[in-house]
This record gives structure tokens, C-alpha cells and sequence, in this order.
């Protein structure tokens, strides 16, 4: 049997999203079919939108949501239809050794890969589900191992910016840079990431946060959130960075995803320190990283998600944001309808507030 519902579709790179009826399977064995509640337009979305990351094409976008459970596969028990739920990316085996030592967000099978192949048609010929989501419809259908349950207390659109924005950011910090109290960080990129590592800096403990971005609005809701300075992004931000501490950062986080940026959060750092880069910096791009900083014990990394381990993590922050510890809500600044996600592409595009969001 097969399911219809609308859906924002992507025709080619640079192209503006349709309205379409695309077909979904039912869910097979391990899969749940989930109604959507809400989608945040991140910033991965809009890379794969203009095709700076290529991906096949026509697709349907977004994979920032939350939902409620409309029908589960065979064999599935850990949700039930009507259960709300957050929906991420991250699938995961639980078999091979990424999985096992923890690393879930590398795991090497490719099963899930091969799922996403077989879930969608358009107009009766098969699309590939982006990233094992395509959130920019009224129904999902999804590996049972990407849903995390979303307490009532909690809406449905902070329950999609813990999908990824906000869960990135926090585990960049928890995980990855694992400050200790007292130290100090910078952030570079006051999106939606970048405030989710400002307020993981904030809950760790950090005694100096410093927010970096282009748009003052951006900063000042950083500064709500814990950040202690803010600067305007420029290209002395590093040595602004370092003006500002007098030796530099314990930790930089980068969450733009260019080369400057990417660069300026290795430059900024104060010996010993450590720099995260979360953005999507381009495949096809080196950075620079001179030799004479990495003799003073610097490190630059990347990681994917902050390395998060979705079903432990994600819970954790659910409970903070209930305890009111950490806040979504500042980040929600417009919803649209499903007719309107072109306008809210422009807006995550322009950098119009923070997080522009999909309700259905």
C-alpha cells in the first residue's frame, strides 16, 4: 500500500521548492511513519537547496523536525502510534565499532543508506529521501532508531530545534570541547547552532563566552542566552578575540562553515586550546593551519553533531530545557505554513532572525 501526502519539493539545485503529492511505502520492519508537526530550515538544508553539496535531485528537503506517530513497522516497540516524538538524522546499527565505542554519528552500515533509496516516488518514479527524513512534507517515513520521545511539556517546535540545531551545538561543548568550569570559549556564528554551544558554554560552566556574528540581532540574543561579549564578525575577529582575553581562548567553536571562520577559530585560540568546527565547510577547500600554533598545543577538529549519542543525549536536553536550564524558544523567530516554505528559505538564507520554522 501506498501513502500520499504534500510535500515541498526540490526539482534541481537553485531551483524554487513545489508543492507536490509524492507516495510513500508504509513502514517495512524497523521503519514508523510520522505525521509532521514542525521543521526548522537549517543551514545544511540551504547547501543541499543551492547544490553547493550536490544530491540527487528532485528530493524533498529538511531534516530538523518533530512529529507524532502515526503507524509503526514490524517488530517495532520503543514508540506507538500518537506517541510525540523529535526526529534526527542520526541513524545508527548499535553493531558495528563506531557504535559500539560510543561514536554512533560514524557508523560505517550501510543499510540505512539503501532504506532511504526505496521510500519515495514522485509522479511514480522513486526519489531519494534526503537524509533519511525529507521533513518537508506532511508524513515521514523513518528508521524507528531516529525517533527520540518529546515530553508533553515541550512544543513541537523546540522539540525540532533539538532535532539538530540545538543538540549540536550542546554537544559540540559536552561531548567534543568538554570545557571545564571557569574556561573560557568563543563562538563563532550566532545561528541557531551557535546559540545551542553558547548555552552548552553557559550550563558547563564557562567563565568568559564569547559570541561572534555579522548580525547585531543575532548578539544580542546571544547575550540573553550567556554569552558574557559579543563582536561583530570582521576579519581581525581572531585578534579581536585575543584583544579581548589577552592570550586567547580555551575553546573555539565554528559554526558558520567557511574557511575564514574556520581558520579565525584556530588563530583565536590561546595555547593548549582547542577549536570545534560544526559548519559544513566545503569538501573541496583546505585550511590553513600554521605550523609555529600547532607547536603551543593548539588542535583543530571537525565533528558531525557534536558527536552525539542521540537516545542518551537528547533526553538529557529535553530535561534541561523542562527544568528551564536551556531555552528554544528565543531561537523561534518565524513559522510558516508548508505554501510558505520559500519565503522562510529566504529568510534562513538572508539571516533574518534565527530559526525559521515549517508548522503543519
Amino acid at each position: 500500500m501506498t501513502i500520499t501526502c504534500q510535500a515541498a519539493v526540490l526539482p534541481a539545485p537553485g531551483q524554487p521548492l513545489e508543492i507536490r503529492d509524492i507516495q510513500l511505502t508504509e513502514p517495512q520492519p524497523g521503519e514508523v511513519l510520522v505525521r509532521t508537526a514542525a521543521s526548522g530550515i537549517c543551514g545544511t538544508d540551504l547547501h543541499f537547496a543551492v547544490g553547493a553539496f550536490p544530491y540527487p535531485t528532485p528530493t524533498v528537503l529538511g531534516h530538523e523536525a518533530s512529529g507524532t506517530v502515526a503507524a509503526v513497522g514490524a517488530g517495532v516497540t520503543t514508540v506507538a502510534p500518537g506517541d510525540r516524538v523529535i526526529v534526527c538524522d542520526q541513524t545508527f546499527c548499535g553493531q558495528c565499532a563506531a557504535c559500539l565505542s560510543g561514536a554512533m554519528v560514524y557508523c560505517t552500515d550501510p543499510s540505512a543508506k539503501q532504506r532511504q533509496h526505496q521510500r519515495m516516488r514522485l509522479g511514480g518514479e522513486p526519489i531519494r529521501q534526503y537524509l533519511g527524513v525529507s521533513a518537508f512534507a506532511e508524513l515521514m517515513v523513518v528508521d524507528a532508531h531516529a525517533l527520540i520521545p518529546l515530553p508533553d511539556g515541550i512544543s513541537f517546535e523546540a522539540g525540532a530545534l533539538l532535532s539538530c540545531c540545538l543538540t549540536t551545538g550542546l554537544a559540540t561543548v559536552f561531548n567534543v570541547n568538554r570545557p571545564a568550569p571557569g574556561s573560557t570559549v568563543a563562538v563563532i556564528g550566532a545561528g541557531g547552532v551557535g546559540l545551542g554551544a553558547v548555552q552548552g558554554a553557559r550550563i558547563a560552566g564557562a567563565s568568559r563566552i564569547i559570541a561572534v556574528d555579522e548580525h547585531q540581532h543575532r548578539l544580542a540574543i546571544a547575550e540573553e542566552l550567556g554569552a558574557t561579549d559579543t563582536l561583530l564578525a570582521s576579519v581581525a575577529t581572531a585578534a579581536d578575540i585575543k584583544e579581548l582575553t589577552g592570550i586567547g581562548v580555551d575553546h573555539a567553536i565554528e559554526a558558520v562553515g567557511s574557511i575564514d571562520t574556520a581558520e579565525q577559530a584556530f588563530h583565536c585560540l590561546a595555547p593548549g586550546g582547542r577549536a570545534t568546527v560544526i559548519g559544513m565547510v566545503p569538501a573541496d577547500t583546505d585550511i590553513n593551519v600554521p605550523g609555529r600554533l600547532l607547536r603551543a598545543g593548539r588542535s583543530l577538529s571537525g565533528t558531525v553533531m557534536g558527536s552525539v549519542r542521540t537516545q542518551a543525549d537528547i533526553p538529557r536536553y529535553a530535561d534541561m530545557l523542562l527544568r528551564g536550564v536551556l531555552h528554544a524558544e528565543p531561537l523561534i523567530t518565524s513559522t510558516r505554513p508548508l505554501k510558505g516554505i520559500n519565503d522562510a528559505l529566504g529568510d534562513a538564507a538572508e539571516r533574518a532572525g534565527v530559526r525559521a520554522l515549517i508548522r503543519f
